[in-house]
């Protein structure tokens, strides 16, 4: 690895619906890649907190988390952290959960809309060009009350529709036909005093850039962001520490010196070296 002290701080263990391998195989995993620290988010969606057992995987994410910490003192700085989706849509379910775990970072994530599916799963055949306009002004929306809340440490993907929409499904998006609604939300990120996340899940996907792209990178540091951080989204092992160097390559390229990692829900800079 070209950089010192790679930290991956969005990953997903077996905890995750989604999630592949333990907390303490990733721990492992992680160790003998290089990695100087990782951050275990695994997903908890508000809107199906109960139904799809958030509550139950929450707890047991959190305390398999702590475990691997103390196993790996000394050789790999584990963070606890958790990845919110949709916490606007139960607000007192939300912090209720994020004051119950002492949690190192909080992601706050939207993946779905309002009584909708993931865009993952989304049949976009049936959008035409007016259509996916709307699910993606609907979805900067969500993504504007999520960053006026502010009760998370960073932003996660802030261009989370585009991997589907662009990347799998091929469907051109102008993304600067959402430049005001995009800048609203950094605005109200940096006034709350949150990070930026730079998600290099899509480096590795069709998508072929990271979320968000370099472009909305560099218009989150003109407008005075300061914090930023970087995570993988890795649900896989050999996933693990993926493209965070490139992130830190876009980091630099954009004006900033420092990274956010957060301990105890603080964050703290180290530079980019």
């Amino acid at each position: 690895m070209g950089y010192k002290k790679i930290l991956d701080l969005h990953t997903h263990t077996d905890n995750s619906f989604d999630g592949h391998h333990s907390t303490m195989f990733l721990c492992e995993c992680a160790e003998l890649a290089g990695l100087r620290g990782i951050a275990f988010t695994d997903h908890v969606e508000i809107d199906y907190f109960t139904r799809d057992g958030h509550d139950k995987r929450s707890v047991h994410s959190y305390f398999e988390i702590v475990k691997a910490r103390s196993a790996f003192t000394g050789k790999l700085l584990v963070f606890a952290g958790v990845e919110l989706g949709q916490p606007m849509y139960d607000i007192e379910t939300a912090e209720k959960l994020i004051g119950s775990l002492k949690y190192d970072i909080v992601i706050g994530s939207v993946h779905n809309l309002r009584n909708m599916q993931d865009f993952w799963f989304l049949d976009y055949e049936q959008y035409d060009a007016n259509g996916i306009d709307a699910l993606l002004r609907e979805y900067f929306y969500e993504e504007q009350l999520l960053a006026d809340w502010g009760k998370f440490d960073t932003l996660g993907h802030l261009t989370y529709p585009l991997r589907y929409i662009c990347g799998e499904h091929n469907i051109p998006v102008n993304i600067g036909d959402y430049s005001a609604e995009i800048d609203g939300i950094l605005k109200s990120v940096i006034k709350n005093g949150r990070a930026l996340e730079i998600n290099t899940s899509g480096l590795r996907q069709k998508l072929g850039k990271t979320m968000p792209d370099e472009n909305i990178v560099a218009r989150y540091r003109e407008l005075g962001g300061e914090l930023l951080t970087i995570g993988s989204d890795a649900h896989y092992s050999k996933d693990l520490g993926a493209g965070i160097e490139d992130g830190m390559d876009i980091a630099k390229r954009c004006g900033f010196s420092k990274l956010t990692f957060y301990q105890g829900r603080e964050p703290i800079q180290i530079p980019i070296e």
